[in-house]
């Protein structure tokens, strides 16, 4: 009974040693995300760049379908004239959408007109879009970044070593009220301690991915200014603006066109049966002309006419000069 003991308690220890080596990287990953939703400027910038999305990009990224673990943050920095509207606007619009404020820092002078705000900002999922849209318009929009970050393969893992972890705790427990000597039972205890350590770390780690998943996180970076920077649109932007436009003036020149032809209808319809008319008459006229012309009889060419083509019945006459005589 002891030598099986013994034998269970090295098998759940390498279980165990198994499940502790994906801790550090997982427990990094999950951690690794909120800290990006309170790092500073500069942080959150080079997270953006090493997940592929640039500065100054417009629209909501919308949520995928699936059931997928999708995480989202984004930046906004405002500047404004009136800064206490401002700001007022942009916390009815995170109580409207049912957020919350994580952080807050303020600083600058109302005498001066330099006060400024930091606020990160957690917003429901489902209310994400709708309140980026808003928050977007309660000042004069510099720059705008979106980041999604797919956690779907980190919560699985988390998940999967959770459950293995349970099974080994429910296994440890019966061991332990099958130990017959003390040495047994330390031994037990011991294995037992190390996996609830773990199972709790795994599930703070599941709890954490679960806040970051459910609520987006949105740093607003507000700044009051006594005027107002112009945003001048970047070569691509113009492009596709332009681009997007043409579109929709040839979509309103076809929708025009139509709308003409149908208003003038009748009197085209008109003017192409009298065309019709005015072309048949033209058509029989030219027919009629040339059965007239074939008709008509051909003058004979007078013999000796200038030009008279001399044939076998008009003869060349011989010439009036007199023969030089013989010598």
């Amino acid at each position: 009974m002891k030598r099986t003991i013994l034998t269970m308690l090295a098998l759940l220890l390498a279980c165990a040693l198994l499940a502790g080596c994906g801790a550090s990287s997982s427990m990094n990953t999950a951690v690794g995300g909120g800290a990006a939703a309170a790092a500073p400027q500069e942080n959150y910038d080079m997270a953006m760049e090493e997940s592929g999305v640039t500065s100054g990009e417009t629209g909501t990224l919308l949520p995928e379908a699936g059931g997928r673990k999708l995480v989202y943050t984004a930046t906004l920095d405002l500047e404004t004239k009136t800064y206490t509207d401002a700001r007022t606007a942009l916390l009815d619009a995170l109580d409207k959408a049912g957020g919350y404020v994580e952080s807050n820092e303020e600083g600058g002078s109302a005498e001066r007109g330099s006060r400024w705000s930091r606020l990160t900002l957690r917003v429901p999922a489902d209310r994400y879009a709708d309140f980026l849209n808003e928050a977007s318009g309660v000042g004069n929009l510099v720059n705008k970044q979106e980041q999604m970050e797919d956690i779907t393969a980190s919560y699985v893992d988390v998940q999967a070593r959770l459950e293995s972890l349970e099974t080994q705790r429910t296994r440890l427990t019966e061991l332990m009220a099958q130990a017959e000597n003390l040495t047994d039972l330390l031994q037990i205890q011991q294995q037992l301690s190390d996996v609830e350590y773990q199972i709790e770390s795994y599930t703070a780690q599941m709890r954490a991915m679960d806040d970051q998943v459910d609520y987006c996180t949105v740093e607003v970076y507000l700044n009051e200014v006594d005027s107002l920077t112009i945003v001048e649109p970047t070569f691509g932007e113009r492009i596709g603006e332009a681009f997007a436009n043409s579109w929709v003036d040839f979509g309103e020149f076809c929708q025009d066109l139509a709308v003409f032809l149908v208003y003038r209808l009748p009197a085209l319809l008109v003017l192409a049966v009298i065309l019709v008319i005015v072309l048949l008459i033209a058509r029989r006229s030219r027919k009629r002309i040339r059965a007239t012309a074939a008709a008509r009889p051909v003058p004979p060419v007078q013999p000796g006419a200038a030009g008279a083509d001399y044939g076998p019945l008009y003869a060349k006459p011989e010439s009036d000069k007199p023969e030089k005589p013989e010598s």
